[in-house]
């Protein structure tokens, strides 16, 4: 059983918000001017998306938004999160009504959710909500198990639940509902993802509006679902050119670390900047590499050093590029656009190197830019790669009549642990701090697809297909129903089934954890992990304390989340 001692320094270490108590997320979060902007958005009126890659702060957002109404006492806010819509996927291969029972599921989670937050709020549930709620929990636990659900006494339509938190909502004396939708993408299910906005759409009155956190490049939209007139697109990524960016990073360090672990770093905060804008404005980044840099997992005396946090930053740039690695396997479909995006990753890093070489340290470039119009085949690429955070969409600009660029910047960690900011062999934490917080905001490297990638780069990048299961035939598009030559009806393999089975080897795990786990345990794919409920068999490993017992979890929970 672990110390409150471990228990502490897991949650010191915690880098998703959802698991955080209402007084720790508020000790802990630095709230910047642009965050406070952000909340007012999320708690007023109006729907609104909230976009930005993993560990970005979207949850974090959310849940500030989510406390900050209950303590106003004005609105009534609801939190719901939707990230185990994966395990739902399988019924789509099976059951003929999978979209109404998925519909289903959305619907009884904001019930689920208003019961929770009038918990929170020490309000009694009015006796229509606690009536449908009993059955609706069962129904949702046995959908996210892979179970039978129970049949509903009756199925709710998003009219019905509209008029029934309205009407909550005046019993209860507060001027509006806001419902906080996080892990609303349902990123690898195109079904699941038209469904949610359709819901999303009709989720709408004068007194109810939702918000829902998604993420860039491959979120689909429902036919009649438009970005920008239905809702509001605000960023929730930070941004590490902006100018109070290090400030709010070293905020967090003196929030989270108790005395101890800072007494370490005095003297040491350039290797703090270092690992701040190393992580390229992703604080899930940033809290992983301190833990790693400070030895949390080893000795509580560890000195940090300019070693320690090179490794972790080149542990991070491996974890950042294996969360788009890891599409291949949740977008099958798109496997060779993965392969050919790792190629472009690549020579994206080899692109600034070569445009930096002999640049002075203020004129170093971290972006690069296509000529526009952008292939589709380019552009799904780079929307892929946007989701995993390895580039962020820096808009378009014109050279004149050299023509429009749309500009892409690299994630830091990836030019860091690449060299691409080609500073020489031996450089100090100073010249990088320097090169990435004084550069020309404006210069980029020019990078020709075909020159990048080959001539034959768009051949290469087609829809992997799974051929008909009866005769072997391929399928014409990802959207046939039935066999061109035998007429059989097709099947899809289960994204779900598959990444449970997935080797340990896909996660983000260090080669020492990997080993560890190997060694002592029997644990071998990522449903063995989900298996080991209270981590016993993980925390078996000699060097895996409760931070990384908990992270492992999370990184397998992910795994098969959106």
């Amino acid at each position: 059983m672990a110390s409150p001692d471990d228990e502490l320094l897991a949650n010191i270490f915690e880098e998703r918000a959802e698991f955080l108590s209402q007084t720790e997320l508020h000790r802990w979060t630095a709230t910047t001017p642009r965050d406070k902007s952000t909340l007012a958005k999320l708690k007023g009126p109006g729907a609104k998306l909230l976009i930005g890659p993993r560990g970005c702060g979207k949850s974090t957002l959310l849940r500030q938004a989510y406390f900050e109404i209950q303590d106003e006492g004005k609105d009534l806010a609801l939190y719901v999160n939707y990230s185990r819509s994966l395990a739902l996927e399988p019924l789509f291969h099976r059951a003929a009504n999978a979209l109404q029972l998925f519909r289903q599921w959305l619907l009884v989670k904001v019930l689920l959710g208003m019961r929770d937050a009038l918990g929170d709020a020490g309000l009694e549930p009015p006796q229509s909500l606690a009536s449908i709620v009993l059955d609706g929990a069962a129904f949702v636990h046995a959908l996210e198990a892979g179970e039978e659900p129970p049949a509903p006494r009756r199925y709710l339509t998003p009219t019905e639940l509209l008029g029934l938190l309205e009407a909550w909502s005046k019993d209860l004396g507060r001027r509006r509902c806001i419902l906080l939708l996080d892990d609303a993408a349902h990123a690898f299910s195109p079904d699941q993802q038209r469904e949610f906005f359709e819901v999303f759409r009709e989720l709408r009155s004068r007194t109810v509006s939702a918000k829902a956190a998604v993420y860039p490049g491959i979120t689909s939209y429902s036919p009649n679902f438009h970005v920008g007139h239905e809702a509001e697109v605000v960023e929730a990524w930070y941004r590490p050119d902006d100018e109070d960016y290090l400030d709010t990073m070293r905020e967090i360090v003196n929030r989270r670390l108790p005395d101890g672990y800072q007494r370490r770093l005095r003297g040491k905060e350039d290797l703090v900047d270092y690992l701040a804008l190393a992580s390229s404005g992703l604080p899930r980044g940033f809290l992983v590499m301190l833990s790693q840099l400070l030895g949390v997992e080893e000795d509580n005396d560890w000195t940090p050093t300019r070693a320690r946090a090179d490794r972790a930053i080149a542990d991070l740039s491996a974890a950042v590029e294996s969360i788009f690695t890891s599409l291949a396997a949740k977008l099958p479909r798109y496997k060779n656009f993965v392969d050919v995006g790792s190629e472009l990753v690549a020579a994206l890093g080899r692109h600034l190197y070569t445009f930096n070489a002999e640049k002075p340290l203020r004129q170093k470039a971290v972006t690069v830019a296509f000529q526009e119009p952008l292939s589709p085949e380019l552009s799904r690429m780079l929307a892929m790669l946007e989701y995993a955070g390895i580039v962020r969409d820096s808009h378009s600009v014109s050279r004149g009549v050299k023509g429009v660029f749309h500009r892409y910047t690299l994630h830091y960690a990836i030019i860091l642990t690449s060299n691409s900011l080609n500073l020489g062999r031996s450089y100090s934490v100073a010249d990088v701090i320097g090169a990435l917080t004084q550069r020309d905001a404006h210069a980029f490297a020019r990078v020709q697809p075909k020159k990048a990638l080959g001539l034959d780069y768009q051949s290469k990048c087609t829809l992997d297909l799974v051929p008909c299961q009866n005769c072997g035939a391929p399928r014409l598009s990802e959207d046939a129903q039935f066999c061109m030559k035998c007429g059989r009806q097709l099947k899809s393999a289960s994204v779900y089934a598959d990444l449970l089975t997935t080797p340990i080897d896909q996660l983000p795990l260090t080669p020492k954890k990997l080993k560890g786990l190997k060694e002592f345990t029997n644990i071998r794919t990522v449903n063995d992990v989900l298996l080991d409920e209270e981590n016993q068999q993980i925390r078996a490993v000699p060097w895996v304390g409760p931070v990384w017992a908990k992270r492992i979890r999370q990184y397998a929970e992910e795994f098969v989340s959106v």
